[in-house]
């Protein structure tokens, strides 16, 4: 495969349908890849999402970009393990392929921080807060590319109370796998893993008809078992199976095909038996129950890039997701909670229909280029939550609607100053359902402004910072939940979570650095971040309203991330450290991630159609606010790619990866209390082998 474009075209979909919003590109903007970094530098990837197409270290923001390759390698069995090499970002919840939940620079995790979180696929936003249960729900079989934002300064695109940041995934593309003159391309895949006994089976099918249409069609089955800890340990209740389905079809129009109109569907679904009754947590009093977990998506997107047109840079967008649970079955640990309505058969249930429109216009002069984006949204969430005896008052049902309005404007001067400004408004109305005692309609207006600068110093060194401020609104559990202990009533008075943020560093991008050929990225980035009117609740032996805007937070760190790449060796690091501190009683947050290092070490060999190497996580210990002290660890990683491309094996790929080498017995700080923190995974073997079929 011409190796200018990468595999399974990724850098022609990159630039011809940009993930981060899908906002096109300008012709001037279309940068080849392989003129930015070697292949293998981590932040020579490139970002979509300002008024030209740049790479991850010559953003304001910081910001990560996994691709095709980087998924493949990790031959993850859930979206969250796909975030284990980036920094400032991880899961918590263990290894559960419906138990996890997103952390990023030390927001996240428990229920209320869910939509402090903002995850998208293909644009779509994605919301769970379900009891119990994850926060999304997904095939990582079916992505191929992720882009993760750290930090609220992608509110303004992405929409209000993006404190921690975004995660926003892609999905493959029929043109990722049909090449030049092909029109058929099948793929098969099959894999499997010895700790817990996982396989993986995928089937992808490519067709392109004409030059104007173009459709994929993918099925994946995975299953994992119960996995067992570095000591030997069955974790009980880790294992799930899941079926995954995507079908996308995009039909091109107008003058020179530039239009374009495309639609996706997709599901995932899981049907488990016995399944632990909480996926987040090892708490045995809940005990086991059958639960059907199913995420589904549709898309419907209309592009005009209209390139001959500076006025006219288009894309319309109109979505429908659910995502539901639905469990019955429910035997407790305890024999004393066998007549708790919370162990009823239970049905929760979000649905969504969203539209988005946007334009871009762009101005340019001597020595200068500026990028106008304006664009509206309107969504509509209705959340349901049922059980034998009528509505779950812990988890309320309610409807969600939002409107909001948003700019994000990119001056670059002499290409080295570059300025990005960005605003937003959102109105939301939140209206209980009439089965919440004591609910009232109640409205937020949630508010976001951001400024960002780079400035290049020379061609190599760069400095870079940003002051943001977005606001968050109460969400419909912090508004009309009234379960948590006897005496409690609606929060109605709730005012919007307030975010400001200051980030600042440098980064330095050289090329033919130490050999010729050669890449070195690094990237520093230092924020303060304080939140004031912060949602909580007060404590169950406080009568009144279930949640309040009593707390206060700073949260700061930094973060290094970097890479060295030739063509025959390459290294990978990424370093976080994260200060939480709840300013109200001066503990430490127990969203607070540990200190981690990652290092990787590897190399390529046989004209790069093998690559191997080692990676390495450290994680330093500490204690959450109760005392609960966690030993830092070291993990160990193998992997192996093989991607033949000449002669019969052409097209095969293999994928070997051994995890956690050493067998190392572990536990992750943000998985909760050491009462119920389960261990992680022990050494793990994965496995897969994929073919393409073209003609």
């Amino acid at each position: 495969m011409d190796k200018t474009t990468g595999r399974y075209g990724r850098l022609l979909t990159a630039i011809a349908v940009p993930a981060f919003m899908g906002v096109s590109l300008p012709a001037q903007a279309q940068t080849s890849h392989d003129q930015i970094a070697a292949p293998g530098s981590f932040l020579g990837r490139i970002v979509l999402g300002f008024g030209r197409a740049r790479t991850a270290v010559d953003t304001p923001q910081a910001v990560s970009t996994l691709e095709q390759d980087d998924i493949d390698r990790e031959q993850a069995a859930t979206p969250g393990d796909l975030l284990r090499i980036v920094p400032g970002a991880t899961v918590q919840g263990g290894d559960r392929m419906t138990g996890q939940r997103y952390n990023i620079r030390g927001v996240g995790g428990d229920a209320s921080d869910q939509n402090r979180i903002i995850i998208t696929v293909d644009g779509v936003e994605k919301y769970g807060e379900l009891y119990q249960v994850g926060q999304f729900f997904g095939e990582p079989e079916l992505y191929k590319r992720v882009e993760i934002l750290r930090g609220p300064a992608s509110s303004a695109l992405y929409g209000s109370g993006a404190l921690g940041g975004v995660v926003a995934f892609e999905t493959k593309d029929a043109a990722d796998f049909l090449q030049m003159g092909e029109t058929t391309t099948l793929r098969v895949k099959a894999g499997a893993n010895s700790n817990g006994g996982g396989a993986l089976g995928s089937v992808i099918l490519a067709q392109r008809f004409g030059e104007s249409f173009e459709m994929l069609a993918a099925l994946t089955h995975r299953r994992e078992g119960d996995y067992k800890s570095g000591d030997g340990t069955p974790v009980t209740g880790s294992g799930m199976a899941g079926t995954s389905g995507l079908l996308k079809g995009t039909y091109r129009f107008g003058a020179n095909n530039e239009q374009t109109l495309s639609l996706s569907l997709s599901r995932w679904r899981s049907n488990e038996d016995g399944a632990n009754y909480s996926s987040v947590a090892d708490i045995p009093d809940f005990g086991t129950v059958d639960r059907k977990a199913q995420d589904d998506t549709a898309t419907l997107v209309w592009t005009n890039p209209a390139s001959g047109t500076p006025w006219l840079d288009s894309r319309v967008q109109l979505s429908y997701s659910r995502t539901l649970i639905d469990q019955d079955n429910a035997v407790p640990g305890n024999p004393f909670l066998a007549n708790n309505p919370l162990f009823e058969d239970a049905f929760y249930q979000y649905r969504t229909l969203a539209l988005r429109a946007e334009n871009r216009f762009t101005f340019s002069g001597e020595g200068w280029e500026n990028y106008l984006t304006l664009g509206v949204t309107a969504s509509q969430q209705k959340r349901a939550a049922q059980r034998e005896s009528g509505a779950i008052s812990f988890h309320p049902e309610g409807t969600d609607r939002r409107y909001g309005i948003f700019l994000q404007n990119e001056f670059i001067w002499d290409d080295r100053l570059s300025a990005v400004l960005g605003l937003r408004a959102d109105r939301i109305a939140l209206t209980p359902s009439d089965q919440v005692v004591n609910g009232q309609r109640r409205s937020h207006t949630a508010r976001v402004a951001s400024l960002a600068l780079h400035y290049k110093l020379n061609d190599d060194w760069a400095v870079f910072g940003s002051l943001s401020q977005t606001e968050r609104a109460p969400s419909i559990d912090e508004m009309f939940d009234v379960a948590s202990a006897a005496g409690k009533t609606t929060s109605l008075d709730l005012r919007p979570e307030r975010a400001r943020t200051l980030e600042a560093g440098f980064s330095y991008g050289g090329r033919n650095v130490f050999a010729q050929g050669d890449s070195l990225d690094v990237k520093l980035t230092a924020f303060s971040n304080r939140v004031t009117d912060k949602i909580e609740r007060p404590g169950n032996s406080v009568p009144g309203p279930t949640y309040a805007n009593i707390a206060r937070a700073h949260i700061r760190g930094i973060e290094l991330e970097g890479g060295y790449d030739t063509q025959t060796v390459f290294t990978k690091f990424a370093y976080s450290r994260i200060l939480g501190t709840d300013q109200t009683t001066g503990a430490r947050l127990d969203s607070t991630p540990q200190d981690e290092l990652v290092l990787e070490l590897g190399a390529r060999a046989f004209g790069q159609t093998l690559e191997y190497g080692w990676r390495g996580t450290f994680a330093r210990g500490a204690s959450r606010a109760s005392g609960d002290a966690f030993p830092g660890y070291g993990v160990s990683d193998l992997y192996a790619t093989w991607r033949p491309d000449q002669g019969a094996m052409a097209g095969l790929e293999v994928q070997l990866a051994v995890n956690n080498v050493l067998n190392k017995q572990y536990r992750n700080i943000l998985d909760g209390g050491l009462a119920n923190n389960e261990p992680r995974r022990g050494r793990d073997l994965r496995v897969s082998v994929g073919r393409n079929f073209s003609w």
